[in-house]
């Protein structure tokens, strides 16, 4: 209990405290905001670093001894389409990725073909990781890498309890994410010194390999082939973007997590493949380990010889790598197929919520905040996958056809590079297009180099990847070597704006128009708005009226939005009002008790999403407008964030304002902005004055303004 003395004879404090505790799970409708930048990093880190375990195989398959070549110019698409999808996160930070990019540069048609095309990649990505993952257990049981069956149905397994556990919740999940990525990173390191030291005899043969040279080098058609295939060992990046959402302070966490994703892998993607074509030919490593092309890596890994004193005799390395990397391929391979079902059923979530598909993928568990039916649907559908392609190998043998030991993971493969190349150009020409029509809009990552055309800044990373992109998904297109990837994803993209189109209709909605308007609170001011300078000096503390849950959650962001801005305070206050029946202090448990509740939403705000303190205030008196304005100046506040109440015109005698607004922003000592964009309470919330035991708020929540 706060010394009372200091307040007023009108007002009561109540009850000065910041809350600790989570809120209830009705208090936010949204999804779980749990992860930082190491849940991040290695969820995107298992979908991008996992495909060198299956990628490897697919790209030897076409490149040869160029695959190293191929790997690396690849690579550089993949550094400029991280550096987008940075930009493009910070700015717009939520669960969608290139469906949101597209969403914001130009209408809901053009992000429905980014998100159902992205939708396709992450099945494939699901289905492929997780056969791929059966296939590295062949170590420990044969028949996984020989039986046409075992490799599958381990995949079928693997995707089923991937799904219930991302039902469970995302925290969970991002826990698992990182512990198999430090595993893997160390795994993978460790790997790579053995063979530079033991294979290569140093790191100055590192670019000496034996693959090189006639017999060994691809055709130039053959090459550029190769290099649209090695997209498919980078096209996870999306999954990082998609829990933007998810994140906390998603504005600098996603970037961070990007950068340390594409230092990783580019590492890594350069020196696995030169040690494994010095360990082995090419046609070796594509005809036995094609389907676990780094097994084949541990298993040429020669003997260790030791003659150190006593300790003399060799050392079977390749006896010791080859269980624990059958192990570690297996652990993220599992993480990049959940990362797959991770992004898959949050895009879908997305989706449904800007009504392109139905509402039910954006239905959230109750208890575990979680998008149950999109997880659901996503991984049955990865797994019916599987299941065609057991089918279609068992028809080709059947037919006397030999499919070839890579057959489901090539064709799998063309429909994962189809899929992600048409995401990666509109992201890049989606954040092209956003620095042309929304160049003032504040970026807290920006992609660099720019260049300076007719006044307007130009992302170059972001024009070069575009035309990579478009090139790489053209020769696909277009490609007879390509005609399954080619065929299911234009009949899958055909099908999908025909349901949209009529899925729209149906709802009374416009094909090109935004059904759902996300709209940055905008904010005016009472007194002329000073300069970001003075502002910086000005506003030390922020305070916030608050009456209802969803009227806090969205107050608090916008307060922490300024605050991090500002490096401002933050105070939360909810004001009782007592009917002059009753003594000022009189016990009002139940109004008390509702208070806290809606104070602790906007505590609970603060600390997961944005890291923020909150402080939060009880107070009690018979005017909610003049104890507010009378605890402002006490606390020596420096900016109020009040609401406008909606339908009302503005008079002389009837401002837009409610009766508690209206005194905050005639009667307040420090500037008031007014806020519109949230929430509006029920008729009885904007009564004005709660009745005994009501516990109805005193503040309007307006969701329009016009200024005074």
């Amino acid at each position: 209990m706060t010394d009372n003395s200091k307040q007023t004879s009108s007002t009561r404090v109540i009850k000065q405290h910041r809350v600790v505790e989570r809120a209830p799970a009705e208090a936010v409708s949204r999804l779980r905001r749990a992860l930082g930048t190491a849940g991040v990093y290695a969820i995107g880190y298992g979908n991008v670093g996992s495909s060198i375990y299956y990628a490897l195989g697919i790209v030897a398959a076409y490149a040869w001894g160029a695959t190293p070549i191929a790997l690396a110019l690849a690579g550089v698409i993949f550094i400029f389409t991280a550096m987008t999808y940075a930009e493009g996160v910070s700015m717009v930070p939520t669960a969608g990725g290139s469906v949101a990019f597209a969403r914001r540069a130009f209408n809901d048609l053009v992000s429905f073909v980014a998100g159902w095309a992205l939708a396709l990649n992450y099945i494939v990505t699901t289905a492929i990781s997780a056969v791929t993952a059966a296939f590295y257990l062949s170590y420990f049981w044969a028949p996984f890498k020989d039986a046409l069956w075992a490799a599958p149905l381990g995949g079928i397994v693997i995707t089923f309890l991937l799904m219930l556990l991302n039902i469970r919740g995302v925290k969970e999940t991002a826990r698992l994410n990182i512990a198999f990525a430090v595993i893997d990173l160390a795994t993978q390191a460790l790997l790579v010194l053995l063979g530079i030291t033991l294979v290569l005899g140093g790191w100055r043969n590192l670019l000496n390999y034996r693959s090189m040279g006639e017999g060994f080098w691809p055709e130039p058609r053959q090459l550029i082939f190769a290099v649209a295939i090695a997209m498919v060992a980078y096209v996870g990046l999306e999954s990082a973007a998609q829990m933007a959402e998810e994140t906390k302070v998603p504005t600098r966490t996603v970037p961070r997590a990007l950068f340390w994703s594409v230092l990783t892998v580019i590492f890594m993607f350069a020196a696995l493949p030169i040690v494994a074509l010095c360990a082995m030919p090419p046609m070796e490593l594509v005809t036995q380990w094609g389907n676990d092309p780094v097994a084949g890596i541990a298993s040429k890994l020669p003997d260790w010889h030791i003659a150190h004193g006593v300790a003399q005799g060799r050392v079977s390395v390749s006896a010791l790598m080859m269980p624990w990397v059958a192990i570690l391929a297996f652990t993220i391979l599992a993480i990049a197929s959940n990362a797959g079902i991770l992004a898959g059923s949050r895009i879908t979530y997305n989706m449904a919520y800007h009504r392109q598909l139905f509402r039910t993928f954006s239905y959230v568990h109750p208890r575990f905040q979680t998008p149950t039916f999109a997880i659901t649907v996503i991984s049955l559908v990865a797994i019916a996958i599987i299941i065609a392609g057991i089918a279609a190998q068992a028809l080709l043998e059947s037919m006397g056809k030999e499919p070839g030991p890579q057959y489901l993971l090539l064709r799998l493969g063309d429909l994962y590079v189809f899929s992600a190349m048409m995401a990666f150009a509109m992201a890049h020409l989606s954040v092209w297009v956003l620095r042309i029509k929304e160049p003032d809009t504040h970026r807290p990552f920006r992609a660099w180099p720019s260049l300076r055309i007719a006044g307007r800044s130009i992302s170059l990373t972001a024009t070069l990847g575009f035309l990579a992109c478009l090139s790489i998904w053209v020769w696909m297109a277009f490609s007879p070597e390509h005609a399954f990837g080619r065929n299911i994803g234009l009949t899958w993209i055909t099908l999908g704006l025909l349901f949209y189109v009529w899925f729209r209709r149906r709802q009374g909605l416009d094909l090109l128009r935004q059904a759902v308007t996300e709209e940055l609170s905008p904010l005016v001011t009472t007194a002329p708005a000073p300069r970001r300078q003075e502002m910086s000096r000005q506003i030390r503390h922020i305070l916030i009226p608050v009456h209802t849950r969803e009227y806090a959650d969205q107050m608090a962001r916008i307060a922490c939005d300024l605050s991090t801005l500002y490096t401002a305070s933050i105070t939360a206050v909810c004001a009782i009002e007592v009917p002059r029946s009753l003594p000022v202090d009189a016990d009002l448990a139940e109004q008390i008790q509702r208070a806290e509740e809606v104070l602790e939403t906007a505590s609970h705000i603060g600390d997961t999403v944005y890291d923020k303190r909150i402080e939060t205030v009880t107070l009690q008196a018979r005017s909610a407008g003049v104890a507010i304005v009378e605890y402002a100046a006490q606390r020596d506040v420096d900016l109020i964030l009040v609401g406008a109440l909606p339908g009302r015109p503005a008079t002389r005698e009837r401002s837009v304002f409610g009766t508690t607004a209206d005194y905050v922003v005639r009667n307040a000592h420090c500037t008031v902005w007014t806020v519109r964009g949230v929430p509006s309470p029920t008729a009885t919330q904007t009564a004005g004055r709660s009745a005994p035991g009501s516990g109805s708020p005193p503040l309007e929540s307006p969701s329009e303004e016009r200024p005074q």
